[in-house]
């Protein structure tokens, strides 16, 4: 039997409880999957003590010992690049004890990952699912945007090169070496990297040319996660009235963890100018805001967002905290339209719920809108206030006309056109093969 190793620090949360984010709900949906495919399955997560529970192994991390398994969603950069480097050396020392043979490892994470290059040397085959481009998530958050300066991820990698070369990559601060060095790993020792859109796999090419990475990445939409309900649409009033929230207005849906990079603002402000250009239409529209803050700068993004959102006289904001289970897509269902006005998004996997549940979508032009989206589904704007407000008032006009039920078919219709299975059975194709041995580059070239 083909043994898998999963690593993901992010799974010792669940998705029930915590804003993990979508690699986790990737990683629990393709779980049943590979046990099917009839793999021998062991998940590889952090904890205070080594333990084996089911198919779950954990490794002891120190920094894991000092509280709640929740606690990695709130440490700051420096706590975080700490254990990391500590879960990344348990792995290693596991993995050391391990024979390589009928086994692969795959990675749900880059930062969070196995030592790339050990493993590669001790003979094991390697896959990774790409949920972010680190480096060019780096640049977008801390560069880009705040400054204003037009440098992508693959301009901080090549400058990471060059201090290499130079000698200088060991005096930078140990968040940049795991950013850097540990995706260069990844790119050069992965056997199987796997993007879930276009955008991720070209950006990934584009930070480590020299790795050839490109050429051995593997494209695999996630699809839809989890059981849309369409016909929830039904209870509407019910599950609005439940949040606190108005059934008898035009209510807008962002659900996500609350961090900067989400940029909910944006839909704030569209709305402070809808109540400029339009006092009458604003009085119509509600926004209800699913999801806790999770990660760096997530509770001082919470309070900003609140502050904001008082700010606004006529058209209202519902902060309802974290949602999951039937809850969530009743939410989905409910909502008129969903906004991801996210700066990064790799897939966007509840634009994918929203639109199995029968409601359209506006959202920014990250990579993972660009992999689903198409006018039949909804709008894409530009990350600007004037632009999301312009999309908002497109869709309430919808609304009020017969277009809408033309929206809410082709979304559920591509809802059930796109389910998680079907990635999940490329996934376990190139897991077999990679555990089996046989030559990838002719798996590869099949599969083009």
């Amino acid at each position: 039997m083909p043994r898998i190793f999963l690593t993901s620090a992010t799974a010792a949360l669940s998705t029930d409880a915590a804003p993990v984010g979508g690699g986790v709900a990737v990683l629990d949906a393709l779980i049943p999957h590979l046990q099917s495919a009839q793999f021998d399955v062991t998940l590889l997560t952090p904890g205070s003590e080594e333990s084996r529970d089911g198919i779950r192994q954990t490794l002891p991390v120190a920094e894991w010992s000092q509280a709640d398994p929740a606690r990695l969603l709130q440490l700051n950069a420096r706590d975080y690049a700490r254990f990391a480097v500590q879960w990344e050396a348990a792995l290693g020392r596991y993995f050391a004890d391990i024979e390589p043979r009928d086994s692969v490892v795959l990675a749900n994470d880059t930062s969070e990952g196995p030592p790339f290059a050990q493993l590669h040397r001790n003979g094991f085959r390697q896959m990774a699912l790409l949920h972010v481009i680190v480096s060019e998530f780096f640049s977008r958050r801390y560069i880009a945007q705040p400054t204003g300066l037009p440098l992508g991820g693959h301009h901080l990698s090549a400058l990471w090169r060059t201090l290499n070369r130079l000698g200088l990559a060991s005096h930078a601060p140990s968040v940049a070496r795991l950013i850097w060095a540990k995706e260069a790993e990844l790119a050069r020792f992965v056997d199987a990297p796997i993007a879930p859109s276009d955008g991720v796999a070209q950006s990934l090419s584009e930070c480590y040319p020299e790795s050839r990475v490109g050429q051995r990445t593997r494209i695999i939409p996630w699809g839809v996660i989890g059981d849309p309900q369409p016909a929830l649409r039904s209870a509407r009033h019910e599950t609005l009235r439940g949040l606190g929230a108005d059934p008898n207005r035009f209510t807008l849906l962002t659900l996500s963890r609350i961090s900067p990079e989400k940029r909910i603002h944006l839909i704030i402000d569209a709305l402070r100018l809808i109540e400029q250009q339009s006092p009458a239409t604003a009085e119509r529209i509600q926004l209800v805001v699913a999801g806790a803050p999770a990660y760096m700068g997530g509770g001082d993004n919470e309070r900003r967002l609140r502050r904001a959102a008082q700010q606004l006289t006529l058209a209202d904001v519902h902060f309802v905290g974290y949602v999951s289970g039937l809850e969530k897509w009743a939410l989905f269902a409910a909502a008129d339209a969903f906004c991801s006005p996210s700066s990064y998004e790799a897939y966007g996997l509840t634009i994918a719920q929203a639109l199995a549940s029968g409601t359209p979508a506006i959202t920014a032009s990250h990579a993972g809108a660009r992999a689903i989206m198409s006018p039949e589904l909804g709008w894409i704007a530009d990350p600007t206030p004037r632009a999301f407000a312009a999309a908002i008032r497109r869709a309430l006009h919808a609304d009020e006309t017969a277009d809408i039920q033309r929206f809410r078919n082709a979304t559920a219709d591509w809802g059930a056109a796109h389910p998680f299975r079907s990635a999940a059975v490329r996934l376990i194709e190139i897991a077999r093969t990679l555990a089996q041995g046989d030559d990838f580059d002719d798996f590869v070239e099949a599969d083009r």
